[in-house]
């Protein structure tokens, strides 16, 4: 089997995995939210993004076997122009339909996210508040397909397991590139943290800004959104939560 490949840099991602072998890991990989458990369909391709943490997500759909499919996309995407009435011959639009498929492929394509992977932990006795702030972030909004992103804050608490400080920011990356509203995502990461790491408890914060609400609709471009979620400690100790956000508060005054 042709080796999987990186779309924004072409790098090898590796050669020889079975393919039925993946979409039956896509079966078993879920991560429980708010609602029960919820498959996790995607995960960051964009460029450089796999090279940050290739054994973590299993690519299932490019491959130098998937020109058809592919192709397919990007017809469905020729289509649409034309009924926008463009004219795809202009020179300005003749590869717009493999660029639009090849960015839909990038952003959220058919992928599984094992947080295990990621969430590399180290036995310690720390217990005091860690708090990972200032992580940037995009993903996609399912109701309109439109591109919203923002920073999210993490903190936990420890409970006998600490992680490295990157395995935060990378976790967030992976989950947030499937389309997905932002409440469900700052869950979907709390969630996934608290089944791997099993701390005392966490907090995430999303401030993000959307596309669906400056370009069209309302037009406010100006307009953020922000979602908390709390698990553990944090959900019966508002001293935590307190800490947390003074945390973030001294963070966003660090400049190097």
């Amino acid at each position: 089997m042709p080796a999987l490949r990186n779309m924004g840099n072409g790098k090898s991602l590796g050669a020889g995995r079975n393919l039925q072998g993946i979409k039956q890991k896509r079966k078993e990989v879920s991560v429980r939210n708010g609602n029960g458990h919820q498959d996790l369909s995607a995960v960051a391709t964009l460029e450089g993004r796999l090279e940050v943490f290739p054994e973590e997500i299993l690519p299932v759909v490019h491959r130098e076997t998937a020109a058809p499919h592919s192709d397919r996309l990007a017809e469905i995407v020729k289509l649409l122009l034309v009924e926008l009435g463009v004219d795809v011959a202009n020179q300005h639009f003749r590869e717009t339909p493999e660029r639009v498929a090849r960015f839909y492929r990038e952003f959220a394509g058919g992928f599984c996210v094992r947080p295990e992977t990621i969430l590399k932990t180290f036995r310690s006795e720390a217990r005091e508040l860690v708090v990972v702030s200032g992580i940037d972030f995009f993903s996609l909004c399912p109701h309109h397909l439109l591109v919203y992103g923002g920073r999210i804050h993490f903190g936990y608490i420890p409970n006998g397991q600490i992680v490295g400080v990157s395995k935060i920011p990378r976790l967030v990356h992976a989950l947030a590139a499937r389309p997905i509203i932002q409440e469900e995502l700052v869950s979907s990461i709390a969630d996934a943290f608290m089944s791997v790491v099993k701390p005392s408890g966490c907090i995430v914060k999303a401030i993000g800004k959307h596309d669906c609400v400056a370009v069209r609709g309302v037009h406010c471009p100006a307009v953020s959104m922000t979602t908390v979620t709390k698990r553990g400690i944090f959900e019966q100790e508002r001293l935590h939560v307190e800490e947390f956000d003074r945390a973030i508060t001294e963070g966003q005054r660090c400049v190097r």
